[in-house]
């Protein structure tokens, strides 16, 4: 794959998203794309990761399977992230958990890193911190979207404060993981990324919470 094209096909694929999310006469249609969407890009940031062995796939693999299992603990529990329960949006559930999520976890950790790989200051500790900043920045802007569009609902639909917080703690615990197993990098593809959630998010945040 031509990375040029590819980062135009997510271009137009996150902006067509945004814009049939936005009509409520092509929401619903739109909505069964959703897990497909992040399958996709999912698999376009470990297709064109650079260094492919067996300590990348082991990685991206323990990552992938982490976030999806604190995802299931967080459910189960309660207590991790408050109470909440996923839709059925986000697709193919495991124990009423989507298998999607954990690829989420992996996507967001991927593009926070290049954007902090890029800033270029601060040690392992720093970059995970800002990594998890990010990531829980990013979680500001996806909360009330996610609600709209039924990829979970909280209890009493209001997302309490300790969800942010144990966002950037698991977010931190990541990104150490990420740096620790030399998996960051730059990469202006994996940059592109991490823009395109935050736009798709605040565009749909503006766009259907009048």
């Amino acid at each position: 794959m031509n990375p040029v094209y590819t980062k135009r096909f997510l271009i137009i694929l996150y902006a067509a998203g945004l814009v049939g999310l936005s009509l409520p006469n092509y929401r619903s249609t739109f909505q069964s794309l959703c897990p497909y969407t992040l399958w996709i890009t999912g698999f376009i940031c470990l297709y064109f990761y650079p260094n492919k062995n067996l300590k990348t796939y082991l990685g991206f693999s323990l990552l992938f399977l982490s976030g999806y299992l604190i995802e299931l603990a967080g459910i189960k529990s309660g207590k991790i992230f408050g109470e909440y329960a996923y839709g059925q949006t986000l697709g193919l559930q495991i124990a009423n958990v989507p298998l999607v999520i954990g690829m989420n976890w992996l996507i967001l950790l991927m593009g926070t890193n290049a954007v902090v790989e890029e800033w270029g200051f601060g040690g392992i500790f720093g970059k995970s911190a800002l990594g998890a900043g990010l990531m829980t920045l990013l979680d500001l802007f996806i909360e009330p979207v996610a609600i709209h569009l039924d990829f979970w609902q909280w209890k009493l639909n209001q997302v309490p404060v300790q969800n942010f917080a144990a966002w950037w703690l698991v977010a931190f615990v990541f990104h150490f993981i990420y740096q620790q197993m030399e998996l960051n990098i730059k990469s202006s593809l994996y940059r592109l990324v991490a823009l395109l959630q935050f736009m798709f998010f605040i565009g749909l945040l503006v766009l259907t919470h009048n």
